[in-house]
């Protein structure tokens, strides 16, 4: 792990910045080359304005959700609330603020159809999750519960020395990595849905596929996080993520 990967001047660079940036970076890339690419999205028009919506949305309502759920530890250091280049961003915050944020651009301001600008960004969307996990992995941050090793590799693969957010190590799941591979895994199978030119719900298809990966995932970390009936407030969170996600799946391709 690399809090810090160099400094420009007095700046410092930190992981979880460049890591973040580096995959929102290529996210837009992706979705260039799909609009290029793909005939469903070649006639989409200024998407990018949707794309900097969106980032806006994320950004402020990310950022909140983490600032709100670390209150403990923002209320004795309120200075570093507006360091936002540490880092410091909620998933589930990021994503209804980007979604929001796209949401108020395409059909309040501009008057065109959401689900066509939802479905393009939807690879992108797998993307900067996988980028995420790596910038969590890079950070310390969303790590995973203790563990032991059992001399079996389907289990002792997942495991190593790692730091919780302050500094201890332990042997530990690697929650970030497995979280990564899940998120590259939704990347390659909406790259995939793409190719079939089945572009119909494909937000929903990708949003479910995040959903479940972060559901699986919440089941062995051990950040702490508040519960609710025995079980991670963000497991709940996630289940209901893919509840919907699926309904709504399923009613676009009835409807299709």
């Amino acid at each position: 792990m690399e809090p810090i990967v160099g400094r420009v001047g007095p700046f410092l660079i930190y992981g979880y910045t460049a890591v973040l940036a580096s995959s929102i970076a290529l996210a837009l890339a992706l979705t260039h080359w799909l609009t290029r690419r793909t005939q469903a999205f070649a006639a989409i028009p200024g998407w990018i304005d949707g794309v900097l919506a969106a980032l806006v949305g994320a950004f402020l309502v990310g950022h909140a959700g983490f600032v709100a759920g670390e209150w403990a530890y923002f209320v004795e250091r309120p200075s570093q609330i507006w360091q936002v280049w540490r880092g410091g961003f909620s998933f589930h915050g990021a994503l209804l603020g980007g979604v929001a944020g796209l949401w108020v651009w395409t059909v309040v301001g501009q008057k065109r159809p959401f689900a066509a600008y939802a479905n393009l960004l939807a690879p992108a969307l797998a993307l900067v999750n996988a980028g995420g996990w790596l910038a969590c992995w890079m950070e310390g941050c969303a790590y995973g519960r203790e563990t032991v090793y059992t001399g079996q590799w389907w289990h002792d693969w997942l495991a190593a020395d790692l730091p919780d957010t302050l500094g201890l190590f332990a042997l530990r799941y690697q929650t970030q990595l497995l979280g990564a591979a899940l998120g590259l895994l939704a990347l390659l199978l909406a790259l995939t849905t793409i190719k079939r030119e089945k572009v119909g719900g494909l937000f929903w298809l990708v949003l479910l596929l995040i959903s479940i990966s972060h559901l699986l995932v919440s089941l062995l970390r051990g950040d702490p996080a508040p519960q609710l009936a025995g079980a991670r407030l963000d497991t709940w969170l996630n289940a209901w993520l893919a509840l919907i996600s699926v309904i709504q799946y399923w009613r676009v391709k009835r409807d299709t």
